[in-house]
């Protein structure tokens, strides 16, 4: 009975650890993104592959421009022109947001042509969650 009682608990932790290491925040890639915007502005033809990469790099620019917002957000009152001014003074918030502009815009028009697949329509439909986050802190 201990055995199994070993087996079991081993089992669940590496199920825990294969579910919580699927569900990782995707990471910026400032490379990928460059890629990507040439390919857009080129209007180059896009694979499902390149439109999966644009979801997770859109999604990680959300959560960092989320996260530098909310800083500013925590800020006194007094103290936010002047964190706000410091934030698009600052070259990777900037880059990133420009990547933001230009990556979500050719995810919006595809969703709109209907050329994600289905895969993609459903990580696309999560980027909303973020986008609903940053604009709260946006209106503060």
């Amino acid at each position: 009975m201990k055995k199994n009682r070993f087996y079991i608990s081993v089992l669940a932790a590496a199920l825990l650890c294969v579910a919580s290491c699927g569900h990782s925040a995707p990471t910026y890639d400032a490379g990928l993104c460059q890629k990507l915007a040439e390919q857009i502005d080129r209007r180059q033809q896009l694979t499902q592959e390149d439109y999966s990469s644009m979801i997770q790099q859109n999604i990680a620019i959300l959560q960092y421009l989320i996260d530098k917002n909310k800083a500013v957000a925590a800020t006194p009152e007094a103290d936010r022109p002047d964190e706000w001014s410091r934030l698009v003074h600052d070259e990777d918030y900037m880059e990133r947001f420009g990547y933001l502009f230009t990556i979500g815009s050719a995810l919006y028009q595809a969703d709109s042509d209907g050329l994600l697949d289905e895969a993609n329509r459903k990580a696309y439909a999560e980027v909303d969650r973020y986008n609903s986050e940053l604009a709260r802190y946006n209106r503060r």
